[in-house]
């Protein structure tokens, strides 16, 4: 009821203007009534507000009410759970009427400038997302739709916010109000329907009561933890559908190896089907998923915190699930153990089965294949390797446990450890992430001695052409789709002769450290050396397999265009795979929802990138109406992350939004959410590193380890604090950033 939630919240001192609850006696305290002052009548019914029994808006409140009408409209408010609505939504409720009990709330009125109504989750059933709208005047305006209202959506996790309409509220009074909220939620539950008022920049609540469509008992989690370096910002549908594709296969494969019992299986299947989930065009992690795998796996309590070190996953807080017990535990047990020893031998042999699969695929992938040709070479492709590329993620738990142990061991002993980790593990030879680097180098090279490099360059997108900037994005242009792009960048490493020469000799002085005493730390770092280079080969691998699958579909691409199915090639990654297969065996037109969805995925961009997601039951995608100003709130000092590659420098900040449209980033410290394998082409001449995202195994961290290149990672809202032209003082060593001068 409205009048109990009233009375908790006024013992916790929260604003909220006089009032007095009037029972069925209708007997309430009129010395304490001002009669130069207007008060609400508001009504408070027994069952009113119950998630099965809701009531909304079908008892009578009314304002501006002078404290000689008062009793009149107490008898209206009370006699309101006889109205004819009232008496219906029981009978279909199948309640008699009879039973409710009433108390009404004289309540004084706030003359408000400003009246809102404060979700403190997504009433769509977002959790972690608070909903305020607002309009000008008092509350009943805006219940009513008599006026404009602006509504802002603030992100809990990640504290920033953005609105449709005018801006009628200051960051401080959004923060206030989150406050207020905080407390709310804390005397009364979490998910709060509160109605406030703004007279004279103060805020007032005038009532509160449970948002009654969200019970919040079994949340799903999105988390864009690490598939963000993979999949920054907009992911189209095809690349959508194809991720969806993957990770379930690979998750399946990995359960089946280490489990080995089928009756398991089948019960987790709907698990491998939802590893990976996506919003607002973005992707992210179904993370509750990713614990639920992870707790059916030995030593789970010891390899989950390493897990989400990795991975760089900054909410650890998990809701521990069923897990596997009795004898089908200890094979769990036996099977893990066989799996994990054999690594480095599979590993071997993965990469033979891919270079079969690759070399196969050049060879039957011609310019005149037929749709159905290239259906079935995608198949071919997605059912070998999906049936063998699992070994990757225990490939992926080697190189984390054997780096976890290096940092444990090196925590007892050094105050500067992660410093000591990261030479540990770099200076890996022949690590192969750096071969497309050190191959375009020498292109440049070549090519600034007067060597005519025609046939290089195609050797080179022949091995190569597939690593660039967003690689595991199928829309994403590369070497192999655009040549020129190659051109380009030899180009602009050559602009600077000086700078060049000396990147190139950089690159090919490589010496590990490592230390002369410690056999258990030996022996770790000789394990993770092993593992990170065998992550960082199927990785460039990985990125061979998509670049297969993205020369499939841009043939039937062109091939749909040919038959006016499309306009554009490029068209069909606005298609999900199955759209694509089906539009092959019957041909229509798809102009219109193309030309929809190009609109809608417009509408995303101008979203917020969100780092977490949590929603009541299944994800859903927003509808974009008229975005203004995206706010974030953080903490300008103090900037610190994680060091991943050592050094000290200062210079000028290049903060990176759009990847597609960067300047020349020579000597300049990158600022940036994340990075992905085709960031190697970019460190390559700049100074230093920051990015929001990353972890000791991140993309960013290894790359610049390798290229010795000063990095910092984890450095929470940074792309946000910082500005292009900022001068920045950047400490690897520890993971410190000063401001020296402020562009601003």
């Amino acid at each position: 009821m409205k009048a109990q939630n009233l009375l908790k919240l006024k013992e916790k001192g929260l604003p909220i203007p006089f009032f007095q609850i009037v029972d069925e006696d209708k007997k309430y305290n009129k010395k304490l009534i001002n009669s130069s002052k207007k008060y609400a009548i508001r009504s408070s019914a027994s069952l009113e507000d119950d998630a099965l029994t809701s009531f909304a808006g079908q008892f009578d409140t009314y304002l501006n009410i002078s404290s000689s009408d008062i009793d009149k409209y107490l008898d209206k408010c009370f006699n309101s759970k006889n109205n004819e609505q009232v008496v219906a939504y029981a009978h279909d409720l199948g309640i008699n009427p009879d039973i409710i009990k009433m108390q009404v709330i004289i309540q004084e009125m706030v003359q408000s400038s400003l009246s809102g109504i404060l979700f403190t989750a997504n009433p769509q059933g977002l959790l972690n997302e608070m909903v305020i709208v607002v309009g000008k005047g008092l509350g009943n305006n805006i219940v009513e739709d008599k006026v404009n209202t602006t509504t802002y959506y603030y992100n809990l996790t990640d504290n920033k916010y953005y609105y449709e309409g005018i801006n009628y509220l200051t960051n401080e009074q959004i923060e206030e109000l989150k406050l207020l909220a905080h407390r709310i939620t804390d005397a009364l539950g979490p998910y709060q329907d509160i109605e406030f008022a703004i007279q004279d920049n103060h805020i007032y609540i005038l009532q509160a009561r449970p948002i009654t469509t969200i019970k919040g008992d079994h949340p799903l989690i999105l988390d864009n933890s690490n598939i963000v370096e993979s999949y920054p910002n907009i992911t189209l549908p095809l690349t959508d559908s194809f991720v969806h594709m993957v990770y379930a296969g690979i998750f399946e494969s990995v359960c089946r190896r280490i489990l080995n019992d089928e009756e398991v299986i089948n019960e987790l299947k709907p698990v491998f089907h939802n590893m990976v989930g996506s919003s607002n065009g973005r992707m992210y992690y179904k993370i509750s998923n990713w614990y639920h795998i992870i707790e059916c796996l030995p030593f789970s309590k010891k390899i989950i915190p390493i897990w989400q070190d990795m991975l760089g996953v900054t909410n650890k807080e998990y809701k521990k699930e069923r897990k596997i017990k009795g004898f089908k535990r200890f094979l769990t047990y036996f099977n893990f153990f066989k799996e994990f020893i054999l690594v480095p031998k599979k590993m071997r042999q993965l990469d033979i089965e891919f270079q079969k699969i690759y070399t196969m695929f050049q060879e039957e992938y011609h310019d005149d294949i037929t749709s159905d040709e290239l259906i079935n070479l995608y198949n071919l492709i997605k059912d070998k390797l999906l049936a063998v590329w699992d070994i990757t993620l225990i490939n992926d738990m080697y190189a984390f446990l054997f780096t976890g142990i290096i940092k444990n061991r090196l925590k007892k002993k050094y105050a500067n450890y992660e410093e000591i980790a990261n030479e540990y593990i770099s200076g890996i030879s022949n690590i192969e992430s750096m071969k497309p680097i050190l191959g375009l180098t020498e292109l440049a090279y070549l090519k600034s001695q007067g060597i005519d490099i025609t046939k290089l360059k195609e050797e080179y997108i022949r091995d190569y052409g597939d690593r660039h900037l967003e690689e595991l994005k199928l829309e994403s242009l590369t070497f192999r789709t655009n040549p020129e792009l190659l051109d380009q960048k030899i180009d602009e490493y050559l602009i600077d002769q000086d700078k060049f020469m000396n990147t190139y000799k950089a690159l090919r002085e490589k010496k590990q450290n490592v230390p002369k005493k410690g056999l258990i730390l030996r022996l770790a770092i000789k394990r993770a050396t092993i593992g990170i280079s065998n992550r960082e080969k199927s990785r460039l691998n990985r990125s061979r397999i998509y670049g297969m699958v993205r020369t499939i579909f841009l043939k039937l691409g062109e091939q749909l265009k040919d038959n006016n199915v499309i306009q554009k090639t490029r068209d069909i990654f606005y298609l999900s795979i199955d759209e694509v297969f089906n539009l092959i065996k019957e041909p229509k037109n798809m102009d219109n929802l193309i030309s929809e969805r190009k609109h809608t995925y417009l509408g995303y961009k101008k979203l917020p990138n969100y780092s977490r997601l949590v929603f009541e039951d299944q994800e859903f995608n927003k509808t974009v109406l008229d975005i203004n100003e995206v706010i974030e709130t953080f903490d300008k000092h103090n900037l610190k992350g994680t060091p991943t590659s050592k050094g000290i420098v200062e210079g000028e900040v290049l903060v990176i939004d759009d990847i597609h449209a960067i300047p020349d980033v020579k000597d300049k410290i990158l600022v940036t959410k994340m990075t992905d394998p085709g960031w190697v082409f970019l460190l390559a001449t700049a100074k230093g590193i920051i990015a929001e995202k990353g972890s000791l195994l991140s993309h960013t961290a290894i790359i610049s380890r390798e290229l010795k290149i000063p990095s910092i990672v984890g450095v929470k809202n940074i792309t946000k604090i910082l500005k292009t032209g900022d001068i920045v003082r950047l400490d690897a060593n520890i993971g410190s950033i000063e401001i020296i001068g402020d562009k601003r």
